[in-house]
């Protein structure tokens, strides 16, 4: 009712212009479909709420993607749990790789492991959104907040800091207000000047017109299969052994990779997992939207 007296009382203003601005402000605030946006709003919230603060005492201790930046330009190592490693781990995701016994116990080893210098990351929104989260994106993890969080909690300790996952997937996971021109600078960092071995399936460089790897001292490769990788991990963990020990090593391999870098760092390497690092870096110079199924597709 109160938005069509204030429509009618419209009229009474003088001057296009004003009627006009007026409106729209009424319109805005008063009106059908702006009460029914509150009440969404007000639902999200209360959902978000639900899913995301009830369980806050329980909650482990997570970095931000800047902090674990921070720590891995600090030399640290890293190996990552996106949520399809922890489905795989839960034995039912195909994408990358055929779920087995073996490699749930490897994953597992890994998300438990307390090795000194080497993060262990999770995905962090999974337990505390950000502002910085897309609509998409906040979509997402609430929707799969529940199922990621019932892989992790028994593995999880509260005494214990987690880094991000979303450390290499900024361009995919943020919005637009996000900076990403900062941010691949300071990925970036990380192997600046630094001996570089990338170990990765087969083509996924393949037509990549922008290389994030070109300030490294020199890069080298270890190829990989794109699809089950972790059946020849014997093999790929014996040849990336063979590169000299002040290299750097970067592992693209879907969950083969988190484990791959937890034995590389436990070896004496420095070790990343960092899948999606360099697609997220040709995505972002080609001005394309990367939080798609067809990003995320195996590489």
């Amino acid at each position: 009712m109160t938005y069509y007296i204030l429509l009618l009382l419209a009229k009474l203003i003088p001057g296009s212009t004003r009627r006009q601005r007026f409106v729209a402000a009424v319109r805005q605030r008063f009106s059908v479909r702006a009460i029914i946006d509150a009440a969404i709003a007000e639902q999200r919230a209360s959902l978000e709420t639900l899913i995301y603060r009830t369980q806050l005492a329980e909650a482990p201790v997570t970095m931000t993607v800047d902090q674990t930046l921070d720590a891995l330009i600090d030399g640290k190592s890293i190996a990552r749990f996106g949520a399809g490693d922890l489905s795989t781990m839960d034995g039912w995701f195909e994408m990358f790789q055929t779920p087995g016994v073996e490699l749930t116990r490897r994953l597992r080893e890994v998300l438990v492991s307390d090795e000194s210098d080497l993060l262990v990351a999770i995905p962090s929104f999974a337990y505390e959104l950000s502002p910085e989260l897309p609509e998409g994106m906040r979509d997402y993890f609430l929707r799969w907040a529940p199922h990621l969080r019932r892989i992790l909690n028994p593995y999880l300790r509260t005494s214990k800091r987690y880094a991000a996952t979303e450390v290499s997937l900024g361009h995919s996971t943020f919005g637009p207000g996000f900076d990403r021109r900062a941010y691949f600078e300071r990925c970036r960092q990380i192997w600046d000047g630094a001996p570089v071995v990338l170990i990765h399936g087969e083509g996924i460089f393949d037509g990549f017109t922008h290389d994030i790897f070109d300030n490294a001292a020199s890069v080298d490769h270890i190829l990989a299969p794109r699809q089950d990788a972790f059946d020849e991990y014997d093999d790929i963990l014996r040849r990336a052994s063979l590169a000299p020990k002040d290299s750097l090593m970067i592992a693209i391999l879907g969950p083969t990779a988190t484990v791959l870098a937890y034995d590389l760092h436990r070896a004496g390497y420095r070790a990343l997992d960092l899948g999606h690092i360099a697609k997220s870096y040709e995505w972002w110079r080609n001005e394309r939207t990367a939080a798609t199924e067809e990003f995320f597709a195996a590489d």
